[in-house]
């Protein structure tokens, strides 16, 4: 854009806020709030070359700048077309992504000026308040619907597709159905907008982070860090005394630390985390939060942090406390073992028949929604107790998700869902190693390892008939392509954490 991206917001600001001495506030609300028919089409995780039939979601958006409108990641997820309607009535033009950002799950369009008509942005709320009553507003059949939501809580939680912590409104609103990027006002000034709502209790991420978003210098395109540790309450005394700490408990215990996370290369298992940024954390991981009282730590990070920049903390270590200064880095899903999200389509081959693919939690989420349950004890084990396990050499699980029967693979048409370890006595770390490896054969044969827990624990396939056969095999399933590569490349980790083992 050619004017600079704050400068239209903090115009817009100056305009809503004159406005607001002035007008009825409904009418602000009216001219501010538009709605969004969203079309999305999922893949076929099972057969990850097709896509299942599209589908359309209705959300809300809110003018925040000249031409701008705020909404969430999560309703633009796989999407397709986006449809504006203003005054709730449908409006041609092109919408188009400024920005968007996973870790945050905020996104940033912009609109064609004349889709956008009679519309003026709202300026932001200076803070998020502790209590009291806000507004939640969306388009309902051409009408302004405007319902009371009521300050219950504010918690840090994660956010929907990636490990950042950070507080959340939580809200008892009078809005039935919502949760779908609704923003929320106090006044006319914008306090939130909601992710999610459950019966008549909403959650909404709240104006720091929608600032910390839309106040973004240009080029930064990393997203809101995180400490991303795995940590424990440090309320039992024989622990504090073990570890040398004197006195009532205080901080939290650092279990582990995940490669490519803010403490990788400094903080250490058994380490007790006392301070983050001068604020002292007490034994359950809270500290005292300026007007919004006790908070999770981690919102300290994703409050006053941007991605690189130095953060300093203290911590007791071997009986000595120290300061130290970490890293802040934003931990995305695509630093898991097992992601929660996966951009675009599922990487795969088709070799010999085998169908492979990298597991993540859409795959697992093919077994219904009891899919934490009901998924194979092999997967889920994978998912819980190794997601944090990523290493620069171990970046996903890879399995044989299914075979298509044929002639040539005879014997293991009923294998499913195999952790594959090595393929041609080659460690699997990520779907490209398959590849690379079945351009070497182990003599005469393509040796697939499966894990330990597998019914078997080899496929041994004929070398020499395996691209015959293979070619074969995608024209008798209709399958388009042997393989699809990653819609994103993956991630640098950084930072000098020792590996897990696996």
């Amino acid at each position: 854009m050619k004017r600079h991206l704050a400068a239209l917001l903090v115009a817009a600001g100056t305009v809503s806020g004159a406005a607001a001495a002035d007008e009825d506030p409904r009418a602000i609300l009216e001219r501010a709030v538009v709605g969004l028919s969203v079309t999305w089409q999922a893949w076929d995780e099972d057969q990850p070359w097709i896509k299942r039939r599209p589908e359309t979601r209705r959300a809300a958006a809110v003018l925040v700048g000249e031409n701008l409108l705020l909404t969430t990641a999560q309703i633009l997820d796989r999407g397709t077309f986006v449809q504006l309607e203003t005054f709730g009535r449908a409006r041609p033009g092109e919408v188009k992504v400024v920005r968007i950002d996973l870790t945050s799950n905020l996104v940033l369009l912009s609109a064609d000026p004349a889709a956008l008509e009679g519309l003026a942005p709202v300026a932001l709320a200076e803070r998020t308040p502790a209590t009291g009553t806000l507004r939640t507003a969306r388009w309902r059949a051409q009408s302004l619907e405007a319902a009371a939501s009521r300050i219950i809580r504010v918690e840090v939680e994660r956010t929907a597709f990636s490990h950042t912590h950070h507080a959340f409104l939580r809200m008892r609103t009078d809005m039935s159905g919502g949760g779908w990027s609704e923003p929320v006002f106090d006044g006319v000034a914008l306090a939130g907008i909601t992710v999610s709502q459950s019966e008549d209790e909403s959650r909404a991420i709240p104006v720091e982070i929608l600032r910390r978003f839309l106040e973004r210098p240009p080029g930064h395109t990393e997203g809101l860090p995180t400490l991303g540790v795995n940590w424990q309450l440090n309320k039992e005394t024989a622990v504090t005394r073990y570890l040398g700490q004197a006195g009532e408990p205080r901080g939290i215990l650092v279990r582990q630390v995940p490669w490519g996370t803010s403490g990788c290369g400094v903080l250490k298992p058994r380490d007790i985390l006392l301070e983050l940024a001068g604020e002292a954390i007490d034994a359950e991981g809270y500290y005292r939060h300026a007007w919004l009282g006790r908070l999770g730590f981690n919102h300290i990070v994703a409050e006053r942090f941007r991605h690189g920049e130095a953060l300093p903390a203290r911590i007791l270590r071997d009986g000595r406390e120290m300061d130290v200064t970490l890293t802040a880095r934003a931990y995305p899903a695509a630093l898991n073992l097992v992601p929660i999200h996966q951009p675009g389509a599922p990487p795969y081959i088709v070799a010999g028949g085998l169908v492979l693919r990298e597991l993540d939690v859409p795959y697992l989420a093919t077994w219904g929604r009891e899919w934490s349950k009901d998924a194979p004890d092999a997967l889920l084990s994978r998912y819980y107790y190794g997601s944090d396990g990523q290493s620069a050499s171990h970046r996903r699980v890879v399995i044989i998700a299914s075979v298509l029967p044929s002639g040539y693979n005879v014997g293991y048409h009923d294998l499913r869902d195999a952790i594959v370890d090595r393929v041609n006595g080659r460690s699997i770390g990520k779907i490209e190693d398959v590849e690379a490896a079945l351009a070497q054969p182990a003599g005469e044969f393509h040796v697939f390892d499966l894990a330990p827990e597998s019914m078997i624990g080899q496929v041994v396939l004929d070398a020499e008939a395996f691209d015959a056969a293979g070619a074969e095999i995608l024209e008798a399933y209709a399958v388009p392509s042997a393989r699809a590569g990653r819609a994103e490349p993956l991630p640098e980790g950084g930072g000098a954490c020792e590996p897990p083992a696996h």
